[in-house]
């Protein structure tokens, strides 16, 4: 029998030379993987101890650059990728978040880390990339166990990933469109009011134009100024009226949460406990009235003990006078408070008002929950209320509920789901029954910018119990 011979191929001069470069570029990716100085790593590990204590001191912005420096210095290190990318999420820079957490998850190299996984997830569900944050909170629940879980509230998160998977198998088209870009911006814009017919519209915004151009030192943004805009037939869009803003806003947080529809009487929070003016401790209801002569407005507190507090007070929302037999007319109001925020963070109360005269605020059992809820509004006749809530069954964030009043006690909450709600904060929910529209704010992304816009809903096709007569 004959053997076969070895065999070796020969290489000519041009294939050596590729191989031979082929290896030097393999060795050199490789080096340039690895190769980083043990100086730079200690500094690497330094800058992301120091920008975490000012990311847990509320300096945001200060410690996404501290950790940008510590990914420079050491491109390798997961944990810099990771604290990068869970700063930009905060920031609401989610698709630069995306890029970091994937190369945090690509360097830990199978790590087992539950936060790691947690941060993944957070960032696919806001993104809208519900499959792959169930895979990430899954991940994070099997290494945290159930005791982190918990705190972590991720079988919520997954519920809500099932939520949405839900809503979009049932075909549900989200109904809300953005005012134009003449309203919202790059800032954070929020609280749309319409009145005089949806010719008018009210809005909160945080822009450098705001009064005295001052920041909140908590996040490092301007603080909230009250706009106003009005409709233009012929541009065919809404005209800011930049001078308006100056007689009623202070030099500290102010936000417009309730106008009735005739535009004579209005709810403001303001708080300038961080700012010099300082004639608020915390934040504060305020209510004004309209002179008809010359439109100006009294703006006064509310001057009740039970509704204004040392603690947080805000987004009130108020019902129409009815008025009994005997021409005595009862109000309620709604509104914000975190008075009991060591047990139930901030909670929704009311408050009667019967003939000028305040009672006692209480909280409205059936509808606050150990979470979130803000943002209330009630319809004039008292029967529907509707508020955001980030501790029930929904879609991720906030979402936006509804109640019906019947026999004096509230309904459960009914999340209004994909036509009004997206996986992103949804609040300040108002409903024009006249205009078949509302109103709602929340995350929208413009040109890879995330922020706080506004928007209108158009409802006229849409079968909610409080749209029937």
């Amino acid at each position: 029998m004959s053997k076969t011979p070895n065999y070796t191929p020969r290489l000519n001069h041009s294939n050596k030379l590729l191989w031979l470069s082929f290896i030097l570029f393999f060795q050199l990716q490789v080096l340039g993987q690895s190769k980083v100085g043990i100086f730079d790593k200690i500094m690497c590990k330094k800058l992301i101890g120091n920008g975490n204590e000012l990311f847990y001191a509320g300096r945001t912005s200060e410690a996404m650059f501290t950790f940008k420096r510590a990914k420079m210095k050491n491109p390798n290190s997961w944990k810099a990728n990771y604290h990068l990318a869970m700063s930009q999420f905060y920031l609401k820079s989610y698709i630069s978040a995306e890029e970091n957490i994937v190369a945090a998850l690509n360097l830990s190299k199978g790590k087992e880390d539950g936060e790691l996984y947690y941060m993944s997830g957070r960032i696919h569900h806001t993104l809208n990339k519900i499959d792959s944050a169930k895979v990430h909170y899954t991940k994070a629940r099997e290494i945290f166990g159930k005791r982190l879980s918990k705190d972590y509230d991720l079988d919520i998160l997954i519920q809500q990933c099932d939520f949405v998977n839900n809503e979009n198998k049932k075909g549900v088209v989200n109904l809300r469109k953005p005012f134009s870009r003449k309203i919202n911006s790059k800032y954070d814009e929020y609280g749309a009011i319409l009145i005089y017919g949806g010719k008018r519209l009210f809005f909160t915004a945080r822009q450098p134009e705001t009064t005295g151009n001052n920041m909140n030192p908590d996040d490092q943004k301007f603080f909230e100024d009250m706009y106003m805009a009005n409709w233009d037939e012929k541009s065919n869009n809404w005209i800011v009226n930049t001078e308006w803003m100056e007689d009623y806003n202070t030099e500290g947080f102010d936000a417009l949460n309730f106008m009735s529809r005739n535009g004579m009487y209005g709810l403001i929070t303001v708080n300038t406990s961080a700012s010099a003016e300082k004639t608020t401790s915390s934040s504060e209801i305020y209510e004004f009235e309209v002179d008809e002569e010359d439109s100006t407005w009294y703006v006064d507190p509310i001057k009740n003990e039970t509704i204004n507090t040392s603690y947080f007070e805000g987004a009130a929302t108020i019902t129409d006078s009815l008025f009994d037999e005997d021409e005595s007319y009862t109000q309620t109001l709604y509104f914000i408070s975190d008075r009991k925020g060591d047990k139930s963070l901030t909670d929704i109360y009311s408050i009667e008002r019967i003939d000028d005269k305040w009672g006692i605020a209480k909280p409205e059992v059936g509808l606050n929950t150990l979470g979130r809820e803000t943002t209330p509004f009630v319809t004039g006749d008292g029967k529907y209320i509707f508020f955001s809530s980030d501790a029930l069954p929904g879609m991720g964030g906030y979402d936006v509920y509804y109640c019906e009043n019947k026999d004096g006690k509230w309904g459960p909450p009914i999340n209004m789901g994909a036509a009004v709600n997206t996986v992103n904060d949804d609040t300040h929910f108002q409903y024009y029954p006249e205009l078949k529209k509302g109103v709602i704010s929340g995350i929208y992304n413009f040109d890879g910018y995330f922020s706080y816009d506004v928007f209108e809903i158009d409802l006229e096709n849409s079968d909610f119990p409080f749209l029937q007569k």
